[in-house]
């Protein structure tokens, strides 16, 4: 089908569950051969925000995460923990403790210096200067979506899942107060950088569920997490931001839970996780738009081009025609065949 829309116009109609003139795609790019497809030249470390941005002008009409490759490197993050940076991923290093009293100390330290942190003006002009940049980079409408996280993911993810555990049974104050803690500095954060222009949608999100259910039991994340990520989407709402919610794995316990708390879209409906674009439309395509749904486990890295145009073509058939963002289940990572993006890029725009 003939494009007849903006980028921008396509995203704005497709999150307030309009008709559109195609389907529009959101995704990441974290694949060297496929961002070198679309950009038409090899990315480097050197040159891999601009070539990144010159692929994705060409293939997606929404995608966070807007970046090049990075060099080898031990770097420090916010939470003043060491991170070992290879091109497109990254991981901890190390953690300071050894055991659980030193995980319990290094928690309290952080909620400390959490509840502490502001966004100063410095911060703000650096985090406005730097999407605008990219905007410019990309050159032609492309929606960025800005992440806006609840607040427990970083938390199991410096202390380890393992850890996290033992912690979360042994002082469970401590886990909720950390996460409290953080929800408080992002709903600051909000407040000042919300812009409904620059940011007309924002990923809240935290990965709350792995292929078998919920990583924390439905009970736990209704009674001190789902209040948060209301709070968080009601933030946003106020300020003319929609809210698009991501985690990875099977969400079908507390679905119910997640539109009550007001997300207005869900990434990246994990098919390989028994989440079903079609199910999720049945019970709430009237409420909440739906991305992703096209598998990089096994289909995006292993499958044909053809199959993945099968794929695609019975994605928009259960998700869509309005309301559905054609895009992988989660991003384009390293292992994904690049002819396979193009398959699904060419999909979208009735190729």
């Amino acid at each position: 089908m003939r494009a007849t829309m903006t980028k921008r116009e396509r995203v704005l109609r497709t999150i307030a569950l309009q008709e559109t003139d195609r389907v529009p795609v959101y995704d990441i790019f974290s694949q060297d051969g496929a961002i070198e497809i679309f950009a038409g030249e090899p990315v480097t470390v050197e040159n891999g925000l601009e070539v990144a941005c010159r692929a994705i002008r060409k293939a997606f009409d929404m995608t966070r995460m807007v970046r090049g490759p990075s060099a080898p490197g031990i770097s420090i993050n916010k939470m003043g923990l060491p991170v070992r940076q290879e091109r497109w991923t990254a991981w901890l290093e190390e953690r300071p403790w050894r055991d659980e009293p030193g995980a319990r100390e290094w928690l309290k330290s952080l909620l400390e210096s959490v509840e502490a942190w502001q966004p100063t003006p410095e911060y703000v002009e650096e985090f406005r200067q730097g999407l605008l940049l990219r905007h410019a980079l990309i050159g032609d409408g492309t929606v960025i979506v800005v992440e806006s996280g609840v607040g427990l993911t970083e938390i199991y993810h410096a202390l380890g899942l393992e850890m996290f555990s033992y912690v979360l049974a042994d002082d469970p104050e401590l886990v909720v107060a950390a996460l409290e803690a953080r929800n408080q500095a992002e709903l600051r954060r909000v407040a000042a950088i919300a812009d409904p222009e620059l940011i007309p949608v924002a990923l809240t999100y935290d990965d709350v569920a792995y292929k078998g259910g919920t990583l924390l039991s439905p009970a736990w994340l209704r009674r001190e997490w789902i209040p948060r990520l209301k709070r968080l989407n009601d933030a946003w709402h106020e300020r003319g931001t929609k809210c698009l919610f991501h985690s990875d794995g099977n969400l079908m316990a507390i679905l119910p839970d997640l539109v009550a708390a007001g997300i207005d879209g869900l990434n990246p409906v994990e098919v390989a996780a028994g989440m079903s674009l079609r199910e999720v439309k049945r019970l709430y395509g009237d409420r909440i738009f739906l991305t992703g749904g096209i598998d990089v486990s096994q289909l995006m890295a292993y499958g044909t081009e053809d199959e993945v145009r099968a794929a695609c073509r019975q994605a928009i058939a259960d998700a869509g025609p309005t309301g559905y963002f054609l895009g992988s289940t989660t991003e384009l990572h390293p292992g994904v065949r690049p002819r396979n993006v193009v398959a699904m890029v060419e999909t979208a725009r009735g190729r």
